[in-house]
């Protein structure tokens, strides 16, 4: 496809599970970094979509000397561009009253905002570190729902306590999705958010090559014009099933030859 040309291709890529494994390294190593270089330097355009918080894609593009003028993170919710960052916000009120209805259930809460996560208790040392700790301990979250910008609530626990929580928010707030990001964990976020309506937003006219893992990346795919699955997930749109991103590369490298 040598009509193509390379400025006007975004490829577009999960972080956890996609790019770096549970212990923050790179899946595929050095050669994933460097066919990620390679393309960049071709003109095309870098786009982590993830879950984490903002500040983990700025580490990531530091460490791997990648440069990510355009950043998604919070599934999407967060969006930096251009020196300006856009945000979608739970109304105070919808997520005040989810919170007082799943408070005392045996589940644990972790609450975003644009800039850091808060929780009443420290994490367990075996739960997935981020490249920049930004948490902080807060005992009053009603007080934080009231006063701070919150972007999500992370709910973790055992699926069958968080599967009636998420029926419940679907079912009884219009401006709140419940979004199942792993067996053990659900997001609450603004109805409506997602990697695939970020970059729609964020690169309209743009060709998008993405690569994810996991259900949460099938918006992606969706506004994609070629999509790399690298894990055995059933999905059900149309994708390039890959072992890895490195494999995703490689394959990206020489349709664009």
């Amino acid at each position: 496809m040598a009509s193509l040309d390379p400025r006007d291709i975004v490829v577009a890529f999960d972080m956890d599970g996609t790019l770096l494994d549970a212990d923050n390294n790179v899946i595929g190593g050095q050669e994933t970094v460097d066919a990620l270089g390679r393309l960049q330097e071709r003109g095309c355009t870098m786009a982590i979509g993830t879950g984490r918080l903002d500040h983990d894609i700025i580490c990531a593009g530091e460490r791997f000397g990648l440069h990510f003028a355009n950043r998604i993170s919070q599934h999407g919710a967060v969006r930096v561009s251009g020196g300006r960052i856009e945000a979608e916000l739970l109304d105070p009120a919808s997520a005040l009253a989810i919170f007082e209805r799943i408070e005392h259930a045996p589940v644990r809460i972790e609450i975003n905002t644009v800039s850091n996560r808060y929780w009443t208790s420290e994490r367990d040392p075996s739960f997935p570190k981020e490249l920049y700790d930004s948490h902080i301990i807060k005992s009053d979250m009603r007080e934080l729902i009231r006063c701070q910008p919150v972007v999500l609530f992370l709910v973790v626990g055992d699926a069958a306590d968080l599967e009636p929580i998420a029926r419940m928010v679907n079912e009884a707030y219009r401006d709140v999705q419940a979004v199942m990001s792993s067996a053990t964990s659900l997001e609450l976020m603004p109805r409506g958010v997602s990697k695939g309506a970020a970059l729609a937003k964020m690169y309209a006219g743009k060709r998008i090559f993405a690569i994810g893992d996991a259900p949460n990346d099938f918006e992606m795919f969706g506004k994609a014009e070629r999509s790399y699955l690298v894990s055995d997930v059933a999905c059900p749109v149309d994708v390039v099933r890959e072992p890895s991103i490195l494999e995703a590369l490689r394959d990206i490298e020489r349709y664009l030859a």
